[in-house]
């Protein structure tokens, strides 16, 4: 496999490889946090936002999951979106998208944990109706940190099926399964009850793709390119700042 580095790349640190065939790109878990981060900001998110973006690809790398892959297919269907078509709103038992179109699963995440202990938020015994949420294994991450410190099980069900996020210890094998799609329309149910953090694996790797880490690369570019008319009337450029 060939990889070298590239000098003077603003939008990695000095030892992030790269790819340069279509074999397979192991990064590590900082090297795709590192570089999620960056291509999710270059996509139009918020620096907040393309945090928490980095977070969840983070989380999903440590347990063995293809984060990058999924934040890629993400930010592909959502670049150039504006705020209002990508955040749920949140009103008791309905967060939809007001814009009738798919949810971004970083901000649904985040909100959701904004909301925790709020009486719109996901509290036991309410289901919450998410509607169309984009790359819906995205917001495992946030979901395991909403359960772990509200002592939650929560339960996402869709018209086929269902997977809940509780003390089973497959429960993250059954939701990387059942959710690395494009899209489901979805509902959120929590209920009381101890949580089962799943064990991290003891050496992480993004086990992703060559082409991915170019795609995530493209995108990640955009942070180092000075604005202009053109790129002010594009890409993300209506996005709000508001975490």
């Amino acid at each position: 496999m060939s990889m070298d580095t590239e000098p003077h790349d603003q939008t990695r640190g000095e030892t992030t490889p790269v790819f340069r065939d279509a074999q397979a790109a192991p990064l590590s878990c900082n090297e795709a946090a590192s570089l999620c981060t960056k291509a999710a900001r270059g996509a139009g998110m918020s620096w907040g936002m393309a945090e928490e973006a980095g977070f969840a690809v983070a989380w999903l790398v440590s347990h063995g999951i293809d984060g990058p892959s999924h934040l890629r297919a993400h930010l592909e269907r959502s670049d150039g979106r504006a705020w209002s078509e990508l955040c749920p709103s949140v009103t008791p038992g309905l967060w939809r998208n007001a814009a009738r179109q798919p949810n971004c699963p970083i901000i649904l995440g985040a909100t959701l944990c904004d909301y925790a202990t709020l009486p719109e938020g996901p509290s036991s015994g309410r289901t919450l109706t998410l509607g169309p949420v984009s790359a819906p294994l995205l917001l495992v991450p946030f979901l395991a940190v909403l359960a772990h410190d509200n002592h939650l099980a929560l339960t996402l069900t869709w018209e086929t099926g269902r997977v809940c996020i509780d003390d089973q210890d497959v429960w993250l094998q059954r939701a990387a399964r059942a959710l690395s799609v494009l899209e489901l329309d979805l509902a959120l149910t929590a209920r009381a009850a101890r949580y089962h953090h799943p064990c991290a694996t003891t050496k992480p790797k993004a086990h992703t793709t060559a082409d991915t880490v170019a795609a995530l690369n493209t995108l990640a570019m955009r942070t180092t390119v000075p604005a202009t008319e053109a790129s002010r009337a594009g890409a993300g450029s209506t996005l709000s700042d508001n975490d």
